[in-house]
């Protein structure tokens, strides 16, 4: 797990260096995300600004990688991974962050001092047949109710008891992401038609385009989600080597396949905006500096859009200067907030919660462990013994294996089909035979798997 973090860490660093990077080169008329005239960008201090801010990102860069290297040895502890990979990919987001302030300030007071304005300040352009058009533009809101329906799906496939709450969780989840995308496609419907030039139809033609690809591309994405959750559902009911193909193949989708479609869009769409204008004469620019915060955050509440085009990056970005987008925005920090602490929780508890295994006195024993509690009927005990060595030829169908503890439904050479909950090099081992399946057991201590296997035998009472 831990090189798994490495690799979607560095994944995630190079999209976000190269966005970022992608600032150093004027772009239309932009430039470190500030609206500048054509004969400015010229200019020999931007020139040294690019140079500067350029040498900081390789530095910034560098401390990043080199930072990340100690994840590598965190492999024992599934938790440890987890918050590391969190704390440096936020970190990552604000080192990322600082030359493009800095070079966004500096590239703002020479615009300032030299009052390098560009076309209608505080001016928008409004093309009424356009306009009139808007609602016709992009993808019918009802296709949500079809990724709303495969995430739940996902809850009506049968998994074993113990993956009750994985089902939960990636179901559940799938549905909040669903609802996500939903409410991201409502407010891109209601986002302002963008007037490139004074031609009605090349205006049309640009924002239907638009429209049209962004639209399928969340509801690709609700989709991409919900089948994710299916098949993540599905690979606990496998066994072995089929488990964890449809594992890899559901993170791999999850991962890279968005942010694939996300690139593809804006490719397509700029690709066509570039030839589409090419033969007009007249391009409409607005210089609205003012309204967007160090570069990067909209703000502005004369603007009833509630999402607008990015200066950074690609795809679109929330304005904050009205109450839905100031919802969209803050309610998007607690929802990360809630995901991030719940799985890093979940993590903690799996590589530090230690089983419990306990007798009601009426015949039932019960395991407890987080996501995974099992029970079963001491009257349903085919064999019972103590065995010194750890099973041989193991495949995890799904649960937690690390250097230290393994966790979770195992198929092994011996046994077969497995419950399993061991301290691993920590004998001896419990081993429970059930008429479908083992049980295999045993606490840190030695002396406490001994004291269990006595109370076992006696068919009664509580231990741990």
């Amino acid at each position: 797990m831990a090189i798994f973090f490495f690799f979607i860490a560095v994944f995630i660093f190079v999209i976000m260096l190269l966005t970022f990077m992608s600032t150093l080169k004027p772009k239309d008329n932009l430039w470190f995300g500030v609206s500048l005239p054509g004969f400015a960008l010229e200019d020999e201090r931007l020139r040294e600004l690019q140079i500067s801010t350029g040498k900081m990102y390789k530095k910034y860069g560098f401390l990043l990688i080199l930072f990340l290297i100690p994840i590598l040895c965190l492999s024992s502890y599934i938790s440890l991974s987890l918050i590391f990979f969190y704390v440096w990919t936020c970190a990552m987001v604000l080192l990322l962050r600082i030359p493009f302030i800095k070079a966004h300030r500096a590239a703002t007071q020479l615009k300032r001092e030299n009052e390098w304005f560009v076309g209608e300040k505080r001016m928008v352009r409004i093309d009424t047949k356009l306009s009139l058009l808007k609602k016709k533009m992009g993808l019918s809101l009802y296709w949500y109710i079809i990724p709303a329906l495969i995430a739940a799906l996902s809850f009506t496939i049968p998994v074993p008891k113990g993956s009750i709450e994985i089902l939960r969780m990636a179901g559940g989840t799938a549905l909040g992401l669903t609802v996500f995308f939903f409410v991201i496609a409502i407010s891109f419907n209601r986002m302002k038609p963008k007037v490139y030039t004074d031609n009605s139809e090349t205006n049309i033609l640009l924002n239907q385009t638009n429209r049209r690809y962004w639209s399928l591309l969340w509801f690709g994405m609700a989709i991409i989600n919900s089948c994710i959750a299916v098949i993540t559902v599905y690979a606990l009911s496998l066994n072995g080597t089929a488990s964890t193909i449809v594992w890899s193949l559901g993170i791999f989708f999850f991962s890279v396949v968005p942010v694939l479609g996300i690139f593809y869009v804006h490719y397509k769409l700029k690709q066509f905006e570039t030839t589409l204008l090419k033969g007009e004469h007249e391009i409409l620019y607005t210089d609205d500096d003012e309204y967007w915060i160090n570069g990067t955050t909209y703000n502005n509440p004369n603007d009833r859009s509630v999402m607008v085009p990015k200066r950074l990056g690609i795809g679109t970005t929330i304005n904050i200067g009205t109450k839905t987008g100031k919802s969209i925005y803050y309610g998007l920090f607690v929802f990360v907030a809630l995901l991030l602490i719940g799985t890093g929780w979940m993590g903690v508890q799996a590589d530090f919660s230690t089983p419990t295994l306990t007798a009601d006195g009426k015949g039932t024993v019960s395991i407890k462990y987080p996501m995974y509690n099992y029970s079963f009927a001491m009257k349903d005990v085919q064999e019972l013994k103590l065995v010194d060595s750890y099973p041989s030829g193991g495949r995890r169908t799904n649960g937690v294996t690390t250097d230290t503890v393994a966790i979770g439904n195992f198929k092994f050479e011996e046994y077969g089909k497995s419950k399993v909950y061991l301290v691993k090099n920590s004998p001896p081992y419990i081993v429970i035979k059930l008429p479908e399946v083992y049980v295999l057991y045993n606490a840190k201590d030695a002396t406490e798997t001994e004291r269990t296997y006595a109370e076992l035998q006696k068919g009664s009472g509580i231990f741990h």
